[in-house]
């Protein structure tokens, strides 16, 4: 969720549970005055109407029946303590006109003249008062609701070209890449003095990583490149020495030992070097690869260690897909995980292999339980070092991740799976990159 939708959001519902809450109680506040208003003027016409029965003005011999325009009642009691003075309430009077309920408020009082007693009931049509606080609450429901709207609209505008800055910096900060060896260069003139610091603190902080990403680049690719030499010294006079014919076979073992170890730091030289490479992003270079094409060559190249150790390789292509990497990458991700599967096998075991549309599963015999939950691991402890320099599974995993892959790892005895998980090129997508390269 965006960080404005957040505050938005915010202040929506906090405004929105006010105007359910305001609306109702004006109404109720704008009734109140106008019931008061109202009994008012219900006590000055009983004033009235008690000064006119003391000036004698009423016939009481007249019976005062009610009717729809008739607004006072007088009518005689004999029991006055049974009804209470000055009580007033709300009825609904059928109007015979349009068969509507029209409210009135009443007063019900008591009054004495010449011994008797009479009860006034006084009342005054609420209908107009209805309209008008029913109309009033719609104005000011109605303007609650623009001004609400138009402060959303507003404060929206508003942070927008507050926060134009963050959004500028947070875009650039996106395409920032290390392989592209320059450091950010945002704007440090910002009137908002947050946002100046910010920018400040990004563009030291990623020249500062510009910088020791170089020096480790540069110490990287030095410390292989002069590694391969001494080796190279070191494995030639190894071999020298082997063919020497006064050497005894004792001597000869341990030279042989040597040699082995010589040619394994060599090759954990090469790796490390091709893991920094890959992590550094050096790899730009995209292309669509036929994997079935791809896998066949690295089995025509890895026939002869399969047939020396009396292997069993089962293959299935049930579809031929075409996967977008960087082709070196693909035949060093391949390779390895033949490689993988050859070296950790056993001695006349099986390999069984199917290409699916978006899985490659490679599955092969060896030790009789699974292996360890850090396979992927670069340095993980190995049960068996000299089987490998133990990087390879380690330079897959690092392949697939840059690649947008997925690599997994079960035991179903006597089965090590391997699952390779891929996105495969649509044929509508290489038919427009074609024709894009055209």
């Amino acid at each position: 969720m965006h960080l404005l939708t957040r505050s938005t959001r915010t202040y929506v519902i906090y405004a929105s549970i006010m105007m359910l809450v305001a609306i109702p109680l004006c109404y109720l506040l704008i009734h109140y005055l106008f019931i008061q208003d109202a009994d008012e003027w219900l006590l000055h016409e009983k004033d009235m109407v008690v000064e006119q029965v003391q000036q004698h003005q009423f016939d009481f011999s007249v019976s005062h029946a009610p009717g729809w325009q008739t607004n006072v009642m007088i009518k005689p009691i004999q029991h006055p303590h049974e009804i209470r003075s000055d009580q007033f309430y709300t009825e609904y009077v059928r109007n015979p006109l349009n068969h509507e309920q029209v409210p009135y408020r009443v007063l019900s009082s008591v009054i004495a003249s010449n011994g008797n007693y009479y009860q006034v009931l006084i009342r005054i049509s609420l209908i107009d008062s209805e309209d008008l606080i029913q109309s009033l609450v719609l104005t000011i429901g109605m303007l609650w609701a623009l001004l609400f709207i138009g402060w959303i609209m507003l404060s929206r505008i508003q942070s927008r070209r507050l926060w134009r800055p963050f959004y500028h910096t947070l875009e650039q900060l996106k395409q920032f890449q290390l392989n592209q060896h320059h450091a950010l260069q945002l704007p440090e003139q910002e009137t908002i003095q947050e946002f100046r610091e910010l920018n400040q603190t990004l563009n030291h902080l990623t020249a500062h990583i510009v910088t020791t990403y170089q020096h480790e680049k540069e110490f990287t690719e030095n410390m292989a490149h002069e590694m391969q030499t001494p080796l190279s010294i070191i494995q030639s006079q190894i071999d020298c020495l082997l063919q020497d014919k006064y050497l005894n076979a004792a001597h000869a073992e341990q030279l042989q030992h040597i040699h082995q170890a010589v040619r394994r730091l060599s090759r954990i030289s090469k790796s490390l070097l091709l893991l920094t490479r890959i992590e550094h992003h050096q790899f730009e270079e995209i292309a669509d690869i036929e994997f079935s094409g791809l896998i066949q060559k690295n089995l025509l190249l890895i026939e002869p260690l399969i047939e020396a150790r009396g292997l069993q390789l089962h293959y299935q292509v049930h579809a031929c897909p075409v996967v977008r990497m960087h082709p070196f990458l693909a035949d060093v991700l391949i390779s390895n995980l033949l490689s993988n599967a050859v070296r950790h096998n056993i001695e006349s075991g099986d390999i069984e292999m199917d290409l699916m549309s978006d899985i490659l599963c490679i599955r092969n015999t060896g030790i009789a339980q699974p292996l360890e939950d850090d396979i992927f691991n670069r340095y993980r402890t190995r049960s068996h070092p000299e089987q490998g320099n133990g990087l390879g599974l380690s330079i897959v995993r690092e392949i697939c991740r840059i690649s947008g892959m997925h690599i997994h790892y079960h035991y179903a005895a006597p089965w090590h799976v391997f699952e390779l998980h891929f996105q495969p090129v649509r044929i509508e997508d290489r038919i427009t990159s074609q024709m894009v390269q055209e």
